[in-house]
Formats: C-alpha cells, structure tokens, sequence
C-alpha cells in the first residue's frame, strides 16, 4: 500500500501515463481544456424525477426498469460512459411513454355518486334491511341535495316477489316533472338487479319518488305480488365540465386541435420543457407529420397529438442530455449555450430537468453571466428538489443506498435490529450530510463533529437521552463514545458481516471512499478462503488478521485497511458500543498506514481528518456525480484547482458546489477526435 505523501499524487501519476500513452498532444496540456463529456442518458432516477416535473405524473416508470439498466461507474450511477442503451431499455421507453401521456391527458367530468336511504308511508311498505319493502301500493322518496344542474344516473336496486302474470312495476318520478316510463321488475331474491335510468335534475334539494304501482294477492293460492327496493344511488352530473385530470391543460396550450397552428403551438411548448430547449423547425415537422398520418388513418387531430408526445418521450433528446458541437472532432473548447448548461446544472444539483425560472434565465442568455449563474445555483440548493445531493450524492458516495440490499445481520446475535432500525440509522445519516450542506458546517468536522441526528429509537439504540418524538432532531454527542460519520451505525452495519465485524471492510472503504485510493485486487494466487476474517478460529481478532500483514503478498494492503477497521473495532457488526469483543478486550491503537501512530479510534479520526487527500477525495467524488471521469490529466488539474479553492473557503459544500458549476470544466466542452 502506498504511503499518504504517495497516494496524494497517485491519480496525477496514472492520468499523466495515460497522456504519455497517447502521446499529450491533443487539449490535454491546455489550462483551458474541459476534457471529454460522453453523451448522458437519464438514469432511472433522472427519468422519474423528470416526467414527474414535466408532467406531474405520479407514475414511476423506471422503477420497472431492470436494476442492471444503470451500471455503477466509480460508486455512481451518473456516468455517462457506463449508461448503455438497449433493445430492451428502448422496448420499456416507448411503453412507459404511452402511460404517461395517457396518464397526463387523462380527463374526467365533475360528476359524483351519492347512496341514499328510501324513506315510505308506513301504510304501504316498511324498512327492511337498510332498503324499502312495499307489500301494498305506495311510494317512497329520497331527498336528493344535486350539486349542479344536469343529467344523472339512476341507478335502483330492486326484486319482486311474483304474482302471475305480470312483474311488479316501479314508478320513477322526479317531483314536479312527468313520470318515467318506470321498470317492469322481473328479478327475484335470489338475484336482484339494477334497473338505470337518466332523470335531468335542477341544481340544490330534489325529490325522486319510487312507486310500487300494482299490488296483487291471490286469495285461492295465497300468493303476493310485493317489490323490494334494496339500494338507490345517484351519479352526476354526467354532462358537467371537464375536469382537467392531471398536465392536460398545461400540455394541450390550445383548444382548437385540428388547426395546425394550434398543434404546433403545443408541440413547441411541450418540447421546448421536455428537450430542455427549443426545437427546431425540422423537429418540429418530423412530430406534426405524425398528427397528419394519425389523421389520415381516420383518428382524431388528439388522438395524432398523443402520437407525437409519445414520439416526444423516446426521442434521443428526451432520453440523453445532448450537447451538440459544431465540430464533433474539434479540439478547441467552447462554452456552453445557455440551454445546455442550464440542463448540466439542473441534474447536477437536483438529478431533474430545468424548471420554468431556469429555462427562463436561459432564454434570456442570463447563465453565461458568472454572477447570474451563480445567483441560480444559490436559488437551486435553496429549493426542496436538492434534497437529490443528499438522496443521490450522498447516499452513493456513503453507499447507504446499499444497505437495504445487504444480508440482514443475525437475529439471534443482534435481536435489536429491525427494519424501523434500518431505516433510522439510514435517515441518520441524511440527515448529517445535509447539515453541511444547508447549515454551513464545514467539510473538514465530517468526521470529526460531536453532533448527529437520532428520534427516540435511534436515542435509545446509540444509549443517548431519549429526544421525545419520532422525527429526528439534532444532539449534542460531548461526552459519549461517538463522533463524525465513521461512528455512525450506517457505516458500521454496512462495512460488517451478517455475524460480525470486519476491519478489513470498513478500512477498505475509507481508502475507496475517503482516500480515492482503493487497493489493489489481492494476487491470484493467495488462497482467500485460508484467510480468516469471520469470526471463527481462536484468538482475538486483531490476532486472527495478523494472517493478512504477514503475508508478504498481502502486507502493503492489509497494513492499511486492517489498522482503520481494528480502530474502530469499539463498534460491533450493527454498530452498538462494546469494549469486549467475547472473552477479548479491544485494543484499537495502532498506526494509520503504518506511518501516524494512534492510541483509539479518536486518534485514528483525528489522524485520518488531518489528511488533505481525504478533501482533495470529497471533491474528486463530487467530480465524479457530475459525470466525468477522473482518469484523465485535465480531471486530475480540475480537482486539484478545485481542491485547493475548498481549502482555502473554510471547507464549505455550497461554496464547492457553486465553485464547481462555475469552473471552465463545468461551463465548457470540446468535440472528441
């Protein structure tokens, strides 16, 4: 393993190689070059949050998707180079195309269903099971309360006990209006039957009478003719207004849909958000020329309108984030137009489209103003929709995501462990990213600070005073056993085995995601099951993993790794405090890489914080979520330049961020030979 003062320039070293390689006689010793941007298709993350902005659906398409369909690149799902298209990805886009504008369009009328109770003469007929049983001629009534004027259905339930020849007859009237034809009511008890019919009905208090209109007895065979009413419902207004059932009044711009100037109207507004720019005439053409084919093949102007929404929904310009350069092959860079960069900067922070205000500020050309580009992103982390930095960013930089998808750890050892737990000590860990992202708690206490986020099960779990909510409220932790991101049960749990803990683990994701300096694979011929890392054997940890340094093969590495995780050996596999691990004290001294000797994990985190290469790694990670790759010799200048401006700013994450988006890296682009 190399040493800190080696591992520092190591991504230098492995970028300027690759230069050599190619012979670094391209942009690549420009100060101004950008490097190369691969074309970026929406995750399946992007894609829901983007037809939910664009349409306010809440449909989630891409949850369908198949997991495999967004590969991790470096930890995250935002690079551009391991976001590959498929037969079948293309096969999902079109059907979930169709569900969303179906969805979107949807429409309904104003219309409402209404239960009443049949209310009768006494002389004629009594209640009967929360119906009306007539057993002479009568009528009954129910009071109706009609919201609108207009046509309702009437819908009545009823069967008869028979008298031959003829059925029981209903009487339906609206009071004050000629009767209805009424029902010949043949069904029996066995199997009753709705008898519908439409009434017009004034808007406010109506009356609708029910009458059983020929009673009959039979006195030779005792027979009865008698009509059951069992339910009555109302439905209406049928004919009221269209009620807009979701983005059909913001889609449809226009009324009169079989005017070309109408659809083109739609089309062009529709575009302009779902493209993140205008169209152009010519793409314009190419989706009206699928409303005139609709409308040949004898459909309707909506129905062609559909189509090329849908068409809409699968072009390249929806699925991919497309920058197009005048020259593909041209070497120079050139800035941005404001539409593109507007869509960079709104999937960066937000992992969306653009809204209204930054399309906006791009068509007035207002983002090629740093001062204007800067307000923006002020605006942006301000708005709920950055919560993406913490759901996206963080949640893949941590790898918290991750848990969910781990092996429950063993009941039988760690019965406090449950779901509800699961989810705290992941809200836990949001929670403490966004304090520095929206609080201004500077980077460099991100393993450091004496302060979390716990409600009362996560209190009771970490042995803290109890808060007395559900919600998650930010403590104090001077004074106990816990500091920074490392001691959080997020972190523990993930870097553990089901059973127990594994140093090896957690100091491998301190160098994967702290150090941005990942091992080496171990050679091939070490035998790794011979290696014991799983709780059994004799012998206390620290010494079982004493198995790993003496191996020379496997010594630079586990040198490493293995002396983070035995600091942190104070934190069994579900991240509860002990000093014991079985009939074993713990000793968590040791040196970090060999090099800065520590007495107990403070040590160790006091050690590991003091290093520059764990900020000049949060920002390469930030570097990598915006979709670039960080092997190249420009990305290695673009992190140092920004390293050192996160430095010298007091280690804040908004003033990254906005040095980020502002930076030529960000801003510009060049053609790819």
């Amino acid at each position: 393993m190399p040493t800190m003062r080696s591992t520092f320039h190591r991504g230098v070293a492995a970028a300027l190689g690759l230069c050599l390689a190619a012979g670094c006689s391209s942009t690549a010793d420009r100060d101004d070059d950008p490097g190369r941007v691969t074309m970026h298709r929406l995750n399946r993350t992007e894609y829901d949050n983007t037809v939910r902005d664009l349409l306010g659906t809440a449909l989630r398409p891409a949850q369908a998707f198949p997991a495999e369909t967004d590969t991790l690149s470096y930890g995250f799902d935002t690079i551009a180079d391991a976001l590959r298209m498929s037969p079948l990805l293309l096969e999902l886009y079109e059907g979930a195309a169709q569900a969303l504008i179906t969805d979107a369009l949807a429409t309904s009328t104003s219309s409402s269903t209404q239960d009443f109770e049949v209310v009768g003469d006494t002389t004629s007929g009594n209640a009967q099971g929360g119906g009306w049983l007539f057993f002479t001629s009568g009528t009954a009534t129910i009071n109706v309360n009609a919201p609108a004027a207009g046509t309702y259905h009437l819908r009545i339930r009823a069967y008869e006990q028979h008298l031959d020849p003829d059925p029981a007859h209903m009487s339906v009237t609206v009071v004050g209006q000629a009767p209805t034809p009424g029902f010949d009511v043949t069904a029996l008890a066995a199997d009753p039957q709705v008898y519908s019919v439409d009434v017009v009905l004034p808007a406010g208090s109506v009356q609708i009478a029910i009458g059983f209109t020929n009673d009959g007895f039979d006195q030779a065979t005792m027979a009865d003719r008698n009509l059951w009413v069992d339910y009555v419902q109302l439905e209406g207004p049928v004919d009221g207004p269209i009620v807009d059932g979701g983005m059909r009044g913001r889609i449809f711009v226009c009324d009169a849909l079989p005017d070309r100037a109408c659809q083109t109207q739609i089309l062009t507004a529709f575009t302009g958000r779902a493209w993140r720019r205008p169209a152009t005439q010519a793409e314009l053409d190419g989706l009206l020329a699928l409303v005139d084919t609709a409308i040949l093949d004898g459909d309707t102007a909506e129905a062609g309108l559909r189509l090329a929404l849908q068409a809409a929904l699968i072009s390249p310009h929806f699925l991919f984030r497309i920058e197009v350069d005048p020259d593909p092959s041209g070497r120079t860079p050139r800035p941005l137009t404001d539409w593109e960069l507007a869509s960079r900067l709104s999937y960066f922070l937000w992992s969306t489209m653009p809204d209204d205000a930054l399309l906006a500020a791009a068509a007035a050309g207002r983002l090629s103003d740093p001062a204007q580009l800067e307000a923006e992103v002020t605006r942006m982390l301000d708005d709920p929709k950055a919560d993406a930095l913490v759901e996206n960013f963080a949640s893949l930089w941590l790898q918290t995501r991750a848990i969910a998808s781990q092996t429950d750890p063993d009941y039988t050892l760690f019965p406090m462990w449950d779901d509800e737990l699961e989810a705290a000590v992941v809200e836990e860990t949001k929670r403490y990213f966004r304090a520095f992202l929206d609080d201004g708690v500077p980077m460099n206490e991100f393993l450091t600070a004496r302060f979390t986020f716990v409600n009362d099960r996560l209190a009771e779990y970490y042995g803290l005073p109890p808060v007395g909510t559900d919600d998650f409220v930010r403590v104090s932790l001077e004074g106990t056993n816990r500091r920074g991101y490392l001691t959080q049960a997020s972190f523990l749990r993930l870097t553990s085995h089901p059973k127990r803990t594994s140093p090896t683990k957690r100091g491998k994701w301190v160098l994967d995601n702290l150090l941005c300096a990942p091992p080496r694979p171990p050679p091939s011929d070490v035998n790794l099951g011979a290696i014991v890392d799983n709780g059994q054997g004799g012998g206390s940890l620290r010494d079982r993993l004493a198995e790993h340094r003496n191996n020379p093969l496997c010594a630079s590495c586990h040198n490493a790794m293995d002396g983070m995780g035995l600091a942190l050996e104070n934190f069994d596999a579900v991240g509860q405090f002990r000093t014991m691990d079985g009939e074993f004290p713990i000793d968590s001294g040791g040196r970090l890489f060999g090099e800065f000797a520590f007495a107990d994990r403070d040590g160790m985190i006091d050690q590991l914080a003091s290093q520059p290469s764990v900020y000049r790694c949060m920002v390469e990670k930030l570097y990598l979520y915006s979709g670039r790759l960080p092997n190249r010799i420009e990305a290695q200048r673009h992190i140092d330049e920004l390293t050192t401006d996160f430095v010298a700013g007091g280690y804040q994450l908004r003033d990254l961020l906005t040095r980020f988006v502002t930076h030529p890296s960000f801003t510009s682009r060049r053609g790819e030979p």
